[in-house]
């Protein structure tokens, strides 16, 4: 006879066993939430911004004008800044260039003749028809990673993270007011 009574092993719940996310409790700035998404913008941004300078002629950022001008015809140049995120100075300018480069073309509101509306040019249609296409087959190249279940999930996750990152965006514009955006193109 055992001089000890024999205890069970306590059994330690499945939680417990694996520690917390890295994800929800960062110790370095390389596991944050926030910068893994920015690199993660940063890398994939760089190669089809290379794939659109290389095999279009154009930038980053003129796809997008190109985008919304495409998605929205006779945008006046602060709608298009509104939609495009982009400060107005920079927005502009892009747009700017672009009329430079025969790509977008200006023609005046007829009903306020001191707003301008954007619309393609036939070289500026030709050149959204193959952004349009190159940014479908590197988008698809890129998400070839996922199965048709994780593209679903990550999908549903990543609009869920834009909610919640609006909602906190809201609390803090409460508390101090708006900020002005440091990244804003």
């Amino acid at each position: 006879m055992a001089l000890f009574p024999i205890c069970p092993t306590p059994t330690v719940p499945a939680a417990d066993r694996h520690p917390p996310p890295v994800l929800k409790h960062p110790e370095h700035i390389h596991e944050f939430l926030l910068y893994q998404l920015h690199n993660l913008t940063r890398v994939a941004t760089q190669g089809v911004g290379l794939m659109f300078r290389c095999e279009i002629g154009i930038s980053r950022r003129d796809w997008r004008i190109l985008a919304f001008v495409g998605q929205n015809p006779d945008l006046s140049l602060t709608q298009l800044a509104d939609l495009a995120a982009l400060d107005m100075v920079v927005a502009s300018r892009c747009v700017a260039s672009m009329v430079d480069k025969g790509l977008i073309a200006k023609t005046r509101s007829p009903e306020n003749k001191r707003i301008a509306m954007l619309a393609f040019t036939e070289a500026g249609r030709r050149a959204y028809e193959l952004a349009l296409a190159g940014g479908q087959r590197y988008n698809t190249e890129f998400a070839a990673c996922l199965s048709d279940d994780e593209a679903r999930l990550l999908d549903q996750l990543l609009e869920k993270v834009e909610q919640q990152a609006a909602l906190l965006t809201q609390r803090e514009i409460a508390k101090s007011g708006p900020l002005i955006d440091e990244d804003a193109e």
